[in-house]
């Protein structure tokens, strides 16, 4: 039997891994490889969950928070 999935527990080689997963079918296989137990269901919750967290953002809100100038008042 093997150990539950933590994401929390695992180093940081497999992190990167498992982000590479392009489907939680791979993600399922990997974490069979690495005597991880994680269930279809599972990991197709933890694939949705990676791909809402990987949203890019607009130019407007990278500006807002890369410190661009809309701030409401400027320096001369």
């Amino acid at each position: 039997m093997g150990n539950n999935f933590d994401p929390k527990q695992l180093s940081s080689e497999l992190l990167q891994k498992i982000h590479a997963c392009k489907t939680p079918e791979e993600l399922v296989a990997l974490a069979k490889e690495n005597n991880i137990e994680l269930t279809a269901e599972k990991a197709a919750a933890y694939f949705a969950e990676l791909n809402e967290l990987e949203v890019e953002l607009s130019d407007e809100q990278l500006n807002k928070v890369a410190g661009g100038r809309d701030c409401g008042w400027y320096y001369d």
